[in-house]
């Protein structure tokens, strides 16, 4: 083991799977930070972060503050050497962040400087981009700015949407976490960012989610990838939203964006600024999800030369 005393502070499946990995290589964790308990669904359950649950098997010890300067009194008492944290989701106070000895360092799902920011795995793939990675960081009061410890890219295949591409980005984290963990003591070569070449992207906002027609089929079916499956792009139809989940790009001839051309079993075929999507995979409002093949065998309310908007 590690005799290094490492403080892990994480929220998500992302932080439980690097978690996880520190645990692999037997690194000296000796607390635990996540989130609050919230409710969850119709009943309110309360539903425990994938961190906590794992904290808990693994008996580490937890803590759960609503302010992190809450535990600060305690944090300093456990002479930290290192930090790690990934997808908190609070800002972490610098009075925090400085108490280690080696610092800390973050895990950020992108080829940083590009997409600093909360949004990185949705805005690659909503950006149409062919590769992103994972950055290790020191962490500054500077948005995702600290000089790299390490840093990996994968590719992006066009089947890629956010959960598939997410599970990708967690298993690498989990690879680099193994194959460098004495570099988050004592790393070699560390880049300074350029901070002329870096790009940002802010939290997914509600008019983010809804599809412009009058963009092209490429640009709408990576927004469809990006959102995939929560919280999914909508469109309106009769005064209703749509949710759009699955959908294929279709050279074809376009007269007026949003126009419904036919419907069959290959799915719904909807004009765009260029080109046509063929929509897949829908959810009406209080429906459950289902493929267009098996709405059509019902009735419906969608009707061809009609409009989304």
């Amino acid at each position: 083991m590690c005799n290094k005393s490492i403080v892990f502070i994480g929220t998500p499946q992302i932080a439980a799977d690097c978690l996880q990995a520190l645990i692999d290589v037997n690194a000296n964790i000796v607390a635990v930070i996540t989130r609050s308990d919230k409710p969850s669904g119709r009943n309110n359950k309360i539903i425990y972060s994938p961190v906590k649950e794992l904290a808990l098997k693994n008996n580490l010890k937890l803590f759960q503050p609503e302010h992190l300067s809450d535990i600060y009194e305690e944090l300093k008492s456990m002479n930290i050497d290192l930090i790690f944290t990934c997808a908190y989701g609070k800002i972490i106070p610098n009075s925090i962040l400085e108490l280690p000895k080696y610092k800390s360092v973050n895990v950020h799902p992108s080829l940083l400087p590009k997409y600093r920011g909360a949004s990185p795995i949705q805005s690659a793939l909503i950006n149409g981009e062919n590769k992103t990675g994972v950055s290790f960081i020191y962490v500054t009061d500077k948005l995702d700015a600290g000089d790299i410890l390490f840093q990996e890219e994968i590719k992006i295949d066009a089947s890629d949407n956010y959960l598939s591409l997410y599970d990708k980005l967690s298993q690498l984290s989990v690879k680099m976490i193994k194959n460098n963990f004495d570099k988050l003591f004592n790393p070699s070569n560390v880049i300074k960012q350029d901070d002329t070449k870096a790009t940002f992207c802010r939290t997914i906002s509600h008019q983010d989610e809804k599809i412009d027609w009058t963009k092209d089929a490429l640009s709408i079916n990576n927004l469809l990838r990006g959102l995939y499956d929560k919280p999914a792009a909508f469109t309106t139809y009769e005064n209703l939203n749509v949710k759009i989940y699955k959908s294929e790009v279709v050279e074809q001839t376009i007269t007026s964006p949003g126009k419904i051309v036919k419907i069959d079993k290959q799915g719904i075929l909807v004009e765009t600024g260029k080109n046509c999507l063929l929509l897949k995979e829908i959810q009406l409002p209080g429906k459950k999800r289902m493929q267009v093949s098996q709405l059509i065998n019902g009735n419906h309310i969608f009707k061809p030369l009609s409009f989304f908007k």
